[in-house]
């Protein structure tokens, strides 16, 4: 995209309404009520107290998106980095957060690495079987325990309501440009009381260049494949069983000591993942009472080589068992309340060069958690959730919140809540990385957010809008890297407070065959340091997004068109020793999305997604090329 493009684009995506799910799949009559991440309880997403963006399976399908990426970029509130191209890692801070306070659902089970501090690498999150995306914003540990601080992304690979009667089997297959292969195979199969769902999806591309210089591109394989079983036991008793892997390598580039910046070179990361869970469900006839009880694991594993050595990696697993109660009285009040045990495994090995960086560790987590709502009158619904946390390794934990929506007619409605989360050190933080390069800092203490969110909804005969706005207080924020005299680099909480304060705003329009959302997004989040308050880095100021979707009144043809704007941000340069760090600023850019998807036959379709039409330069992060434009044209036979 040319500078008069990015002038005249700017302005303008800064001026709209940011996205909150409302897509012509789901808007107005036709949008799916339930929120699953939300709240533990049967409420409507119209009467939720927090702002949620939802996803279907036909918003994903007509983005022709292959990577969660893709989506995300645009909701409101979210700010993402990736450090080049497809497979680098890729990481999301929600209004204004770290890159760890997002928690990851898939299916249901956390899926945040805690060998790679707890966060989630979005490099690896591709739409494989992905029937519906839940972004929730606001502090969730009420209902979700550690590290839901900036909110909550649930991914939901199948469903009962998904699946149809009989048997049907989905493939597609595609080439694109970079050296781009993809395909992959669905199949389902609904027999009375039971529903079985397998599938596979495999990515390769040779990427583009991450570095500024030298000719190596860095390219990728993405193997994910999964299944899902639903099953109902008796007419009280039903099962369900996931199961999701994912195999990759990716190839990433060295740091330069002589400038800085990163230099092409051999390395590459082997790595895999592994998300499971078993439900069985218990609901008596007639008494108003469920009860859920689930077990959970997930695995990630990842090994760095360089130049053909072993350089060393990481595990994380985490298994959790849950007892999830809910009640509903006689006099409207819903209640939810139950029991969790989770233990987290940690291990990092390596070559023992220059010191020994393998270590094995451990911890466990007893929480109790309730929730309790009622919708008082035809227009006031309120809710109040908490949870106590006892780690074995950190003080005890209060996780609270509360909300309350206040619709004012059939139009218009306006809701409030107030919340508190936690985060816990990471392995790394607390026992460090190679000695003499990193020393932990086992007396670290739980991060602490306090939000207060105030918003307002709107919803006409064609159109709906949603703005809210929020004010965040991080308090005890580990800072990652810290020297300190006669120890090194370490981690450390910070004397003072991190403060995020922004503006989340929607507007849809649902036309006969068109729908058109736009987006924007306002953050100010700065650190106190001394007198002084530090702009967080990584963060725009500004965000804005405009979608379009058309059928253009046939049945045929399905058009898509995505233009993301982000703002200018802050980033921190370590040129070679010994000169000092230095804040970088970022240019603002534009990504356009295209898709064009045509219906051959009842069976055939084919489809042809451009990424980055116009070839934007970008930096997320300083010194790491984003993503070149783009092609990919696929063939899908379903039936």
């Amino acid at each position: 995209m040319t500078k008069t493009h990015a002038r005249l684009v700017a302005p303008l995506a800064a001026a709209l309404f940011s996205y909150s799910g409302h897509t012509l799949a789901e808007s107005h009559n036709d949008i799916e009520t339930l929120t699953v991440t939300g709240t533990h309880l049967p409420f409507d997403l119209s009467n939720l107290a927090a702002s949620v963006s939802v996803l279907s399976a036909e918003d994903i399908q007509a983005s022709g998106a292959t990577q969660l990426t893709a989506l995300l970029r645009g909701l409101p509130g979210v700010s993402i980095a990736a450090s080049g191209s497809p497979g680098s890692l890729t990481e999301i801070r929600l209004r204004g957060s770290e890159s760890n306070h997002l928690l990851v659902l898939i299916d249901g089970v956390i899926a945040n690495d805690i060998g790679q501090g707890s966060l989630v690498d979005l490099a690896h999150l591709t739409t494989a079987n992905v029937q519906r995306i839940e972004l929730l914003r606001g502090p969730q540990s009420a209902l979700w325990g550690s590290g839901a601080v900036g909110g909550v992304l649930s991914i939901t690979t199948s469903a009962n309501g998904n699946v149809k009667p009989g048997n049907h089997i989905t493939s597609h297959a595609g080439a694109g440009t970079q050296q781009t292969w993809q395909g992959g195979v669905n199949a389902t199969t609904q027999r009375e009381n039971t529903s079985f769902t397998v599938y596979a999806d495999y990515l390769k591309t040779a990427g583009d260049n991450i570095s500024r210089q030298g000719p190596e591109d860095d390219g990728y394989k993405n193997l994910t494949a999964g299944l899902n079983l639903n099953t109902s036991l008796t007419n009280n008793h039903s099962l369900t069983f996931t199961l999701r892997s994912v195999d990759y390598e990716n190839e990433y580039d060295a740091t330069d000591f002589t400038t800085g910046l990163p230099a092409d070179a051999n390395n590459i990361t082997e790595g895999s993942q592994l998300t499971s869970k078993i439900n069985w469900r218990y609901t008596p006839a007639q008494n108003g009472y469920q009860s859920d009880v689930s077990i959970q694991w997930r695995s990630d594993e990842a090994d760095n080589i360089t130049n053909g050595i072993d350089a060393g990696g990481t595990t994380g697993e985490r298994m959790q068992l849950q007892w999830l109660n809910r009640f509903e009285t006689g006099n409207g009040w819903q209640l939810a309340g139950g029991l969790e045990y989770l233990q987290r495994f940690f291990e990092q090995r390596g070559p023992t060069d220059y010191g020994d960086p393998n270590q094995h560790r451990h911890d466990t987590t007893t929480s109790v958690f309730g929730e309790a709502g009622k919708q008082f009158t035809d227009s006031v619904t309120a809710t109040l959730s908490a949870r106590y946390d006892d780690n074995t390794e950190f003080d005890e934990a209060f996780s609270t919140r509360a909300g309350v929506t206040w619709q004012l007619d059939t139009q218009y409605a306006v809701f409030a809540s107030v919340g508190q989360a936690v985060k816990n050190p990471t392995f790394t933080e607390r026992f460090g990385y190679y000695p003499g390069t990193f020393t932990g800092n086992p007396d670290l203490e739980p991060e602490i957010s306090r939000e207060i969110e105030l918003g307002f909804r709107a919803n006409w005969n064609d159109a709906s809008a949603e703005v809210s706005t929020y004010f965040t207080r991080l308090e005890d924020e580990i800072l990652g890297y810290v020297f300190v005299p006669d120890i090194g680099a370490t981690a450390q909480n910070a004397g003072s407070d991190s403060e995020r304060q922004g503006i989340d705003a929607s507007v849809n329009w649902a036309f006969t065959s068109t729908d058109i959302t736009l987006s924007y997004s306002y953050l100010d989040a700065s650190q106190e340091e001394g007198a002084d308050n530090i702009t967080e880095l990584r963060r725009a100021r500004h965000q804005g997004a405009i979608t379009i979707r058309s059928d253009f009144n046939t049945d045929k043809f399905t058009g898509y068109a995505k233009l993301a704007y982000t703002g200018s941000r802050l980033d921190t340069f370590y040129p070679p020793y010994p000169a000092d760090a230095q804040t970088i600023g970022l240019h603002p850019y534009t990504l356009v999305t295209l898709n064009a998807r045509y219906q051959i036959t009842d069976t055939w379709s084919t489809n042809l997604r451009i990424n980055n039409a116009f070839n934007a330069g970008f930096e997320d992060i300083v010194g790491y090329q984003g993503d070149d434009r783009s092609a990919l044209l696929s063939v899908t036979l379903q039936y």
